[in-house]
């Protein structure tokens, strides 16, 4: 993946945004209209979050580096090695 020369990646820090006013929001004060506009901004870090982490870029990184997928124990419980 190309990195970018300059900072990170906007939808991240839309991401973190919407977190920190979130917890501000939900946190600093107690009425109904600063907590329903606090719980919105938790649900766009999430939907940011997920958007952010899955771009076909970040997915491809992990595909070129050659890493390959953690085993799934088996139902005796062992991990599938000999040794």
């Amino acid at each position: 993946m190309m990195r970018r020369e300059r900072g990170r990646d906007p939808l991240a820090l839309v991401a973190l945004a919407a977190l920190a006013v979130a917890v501000l929001l939900m946190v600093a004060f107690d009425e109904w209209f600063t907590r329903l506009p606090g719980v919105l901004a938790l649900f766009a870090f999430i939907v940011a979050g997920v958007f952010a982490i899955a771009r076909p870029e970040f997915l491809e990184e992990e595909e070129r580096a050659g890493d390959p997928a953690p085993r799934r124990a088996s139902r005796s419980g062992r991990s599938g090695r000999r040794s």
